[in-house]
C-alpha cells in the first residue's frame, strides 16, 4: 500500500521541532556574538547608533532562514533515502524525540541555571533589594570568600548599605 505522504516530507515533519530549536540556539548565539562585538569593539557603553542595532536583529533573521533550510534540506535528503525502506526506521523517530527533548532540556536547564526559572540565585536577590530600596547597584563578594553580604551601592559607587543575603531571602 502506498503511503500518504511520503518519507522525505515525513522525516521533515518528524524533525520540524528540532529544526527550529536548533535554529534558534544557532541564531542566538550568532546574536549574541555580534552583539558582543559591537559593544567590545565599536560602541562600548555608549548608545548605540539607530543603523548599529539593524545588524544583530538582521544577522539573527538571516542565520535563523539559512540554519532552519539547511536543516531542513539535510533531514529531507535523509528521508528520501528512507523511501527505498520499507517501514519507518524506528532509530530515526526516537532520534527525532530525542533530540527534541534534549534541546528542551539545555534550553531549561540554561534558564534554570540564571535564575529565570527556579529559585533566585543570591545574585539576583541581591540586586532586586537594592533596586527596590532605590539604590543604583548592587554588589556580592567573590563567592571564595564565603560572605553571604549584598552591599547596596549609590551612584558613584560608593557602598550605602550592607545587609546579610540571609535577609533577603523572601519568606514563602
Amino acid at each position: 500500500m502506498e503511503s500518504l505522504l511520503k518519507r522525505r516530507y515525513l522525516y521533515v515533519l518528524l524533525f520540524s521541532v528540532t529544526i527550529l530549536l536548533a535554529s534558534a540556539i544557532i541564531s542566538l548565539t550568532a546574536f549574541g556574538a555580534i552583539a558582543g562585538f559591537i559593544w567590545l569593539f565599536i560602541s562600548g557603553d555608549s548608545a548605540w547608533p539607530s543603523y548599529v542595532n539593524v545588524l544583530p536583529t538582521t544577522l539573527f533573521l538571516l542565520v535563523f532562514t539559512a540554519s532552519s533550510l539547511t536543516l531542513t534540506y539535510r533531514v529531507y535528503v535523509i528521508g528520501k533515502k528512507q523511501e527505498v525502506q520499507a517501514s519507518l526506521n524506528v532509530v530515526h523517530v526516537i532520534a527525532a524525540a530525542g533530540a527534541t527533548a534534549l534541546l528542551l532540556l539545555a534550553m531549561a536547564s540554561y534558564q534554570w541555571r540564571v535564575g529565570n526559572i527556579g529559585s533566585k540565585t543570591d545574585c539576583v536577590l541581591c540586586s532586586e533589594f537594592c533596586l527596590g530600596k532605590g539604590f543604583t547597584g548592587s554588589g556580592m563578594p567573590p563567592r571564595e570568600s564565603r560572605t553571604s553580604t549584598c552591599s547596596c551601592f549609590d551612584e558613584q559607587g560608593h557602598e550605602i548599605l550592607n545587609v546579610s543575603i540571609h535577609n533577603l531571602v523572601p519568606h514563602e
